[in-house]
């Protein structure tokens, strides 16, 4: 707004007048715009406590099950046998020796080309049949050259094989099949009927109607804790329970020992995450107290947060009767020190586990599998931190009052811009008027003037 002054007598700029007056008259908008912001806050800090809440429930899910803390490890002496734990409850130490790999048939042509564009066939059918009797025909019906009779095998889905093109000397192409599994019981038989062109041939050395393998299909022998065991893939999941064998060298004067252990630090890990979960949530409840303390906007007043508080700490505290040895979670290790922060006490909470792992378990999930201690207090944080559940209600609840404040504060600036306008027209008037009755005083002190020359 232009500056507006009073033309004559004393110059008062009504900008000043305009903005002294609005200011005052802004109060109630600035009182609306602040519960607004306060509003906007506490959301806010609801929607950090959600966050808090869910890494607590994914804390606690991962120990709602009787596995959470029964887990094995699996270690090998040597790299020639891999070993990797896949779950059950069984310990042990198992003597492998490695014998023979598993491997797949490999087979190659006997012809030979000259580049990847020879022509193999003009015509005929290329069969290619696996162990189990099953066929796949390979038609050629034009001109085909040896890479693009290569690529039809691969982009037969029902072929046993893969086939590729190996230069195995200079300007010497072969047509290599590899059987798609390895295994004895996958080995694969070719006919070929193709016509024209250079052809294709495979070697038969002994005469007696079935190619020669670069490499022969076979299972993988060993022995665990001296039973013989054979398999058809180099990888075997039914041999160690709770355990995968990945064998990856041969060798029967070594012997690989695969030890299968009860996993405590993972055990340890789960429970650890949990302890860090709800110390933060505990310092963001603390961190809302100290700011009330200091006069600031917060949510440790609510009685939600209050009520979560207590109800939390009641239920990790609670005693939960069953067939076990346990029935609170401090005698396994899990406790508050005197500042109210969760801890792991590591070696109490090993002893539990290593020597009454069902008790352990009874006390975590209970003797149905599905309650005990943390199946209690995943419910109460569900009932606070699901989707329509009671931080959800609050957050909204906050959402509906900023709306309706809004809406308030919309409506109250619109008639502030109509009073400020109506306060300008009427100092504007008001400055003309007194701009008038002052060019007025002018003209008569000019008349007087006049007059006193006589």
């Amino acid at each position: 707004m232009a500056a507006i002054t009073f033309s004559g007598f004393n110059n008062i700029d009504f900008n000043m007048v305009v903005t002294a007056i609005m200011a005052q008259e802004r109060q109630p908008l600035t009182t609306l715009e602040t519960q607004k912001t306060a509003y906007d806050t506490q959301k806010t800090a609801f929607g950090t406590l959600a966050t808090k809440l869910t890494s607590i429930q994914s804390a606690i899910e991962n120990l709602r099950t009787r596995s959470a803390v029964s887990s094995l490890s699996a270690s090998s002496s040597d790299t020639g046998v891999g070993v990797a734990a896949t779950g059950g409850a069984i310990e042990g130490s198992y003597d492998i020796v490695v014998s023979a790999l598993a491997k797949r048939q490999v087979t190659a042509s006997m012809s030979t080309y000259a580049s990847t564009d020879a022509i193999v066939a003009t015509g005929g059918t290329l069969t290619l049949t696996g162990a189990d009797g099953t066929s796949a025909f390979i038609p050629v019906g034009a001109v085909m050259t040896v890479k693009e009779l290569v690529d039809a095998i691969n982009a037969a889905d029902d072929a046993p094989v893969t086939a590729s093109l190996v230069q195995s000397a200079p300007g010497a192409y072969q047509i290599v099949l590899t059987g798609r599994r390895t295994g004895a019981g996958h080995s694969f038989t070719i006919g070929s009927a193709l016509t024209g062109g250079e052809g294709l041939s495979f070697s038969d050395a002994d005469l007696n109607g079935v190619y020669d393998n670069v490499q022969d299909a076979r299972d993988a022998a060993f022995t665990v804790n001296g039973l013989a065991v054979t398999s058809d893939s180099n990888i075997a999941s039914e041999v160690v329970p709770g355990a995968t064998l990945t064998l990856a060298r041969e060798d029967p004067d070594k012997t690989v020992t695969v030890t299968v252990a009860r996993d405590t630090a993972a055990a340890k890990e789960k429970v650890q995450k949990l302890v860090t979960a709800y110390n933060e949530l505990m310092t963001f409840v603390n961190d809302q107290r100290t700011a009330a303390t200091n006069g600031k906007t917060n949510i440790a007043r609510d009685p939600l947060v209050q009520g979560l508080r207590n109800s939390l700490r009641a239920a990790l505290l609670d005693d939960y009767t069953n067939s076990g040895d346990f029935s609170r979670l401090a005698a396994v290790g899990i406790g508050f020190d005197r500042n109210g922060q969760m801890l792991l006490d590591e070696k109490t909470f090993e002893n539990a586990v290593t020597g009454h792992l069902s008790s352990v378990q009874s006390l975590f999930t209970g003797d149905d599998g599905v309650s005990g201690a943390f199946g209690e207090v995943g419910a109460l944080i569900r009932n606070y931190s699901q989707a329509g559940g009671l931080v959800a209600d609050v957050r909204q609840r906050l959402t509906t009052q900023m709306q309706s404040l809004t809406t308030r504060i919309s409506a109250l600036e619109e008639q502030l811009e109509r009073r400020r306008l109506t306060l300008q027209r009427e100092f504007q008037a008001a400055d003309e008027a007194m701009s008038q009755l002052n060019s007025q005083v002018a003209s008569l002190s000019s008349l007087g003037g006049q007059y006193r020359l006589f």
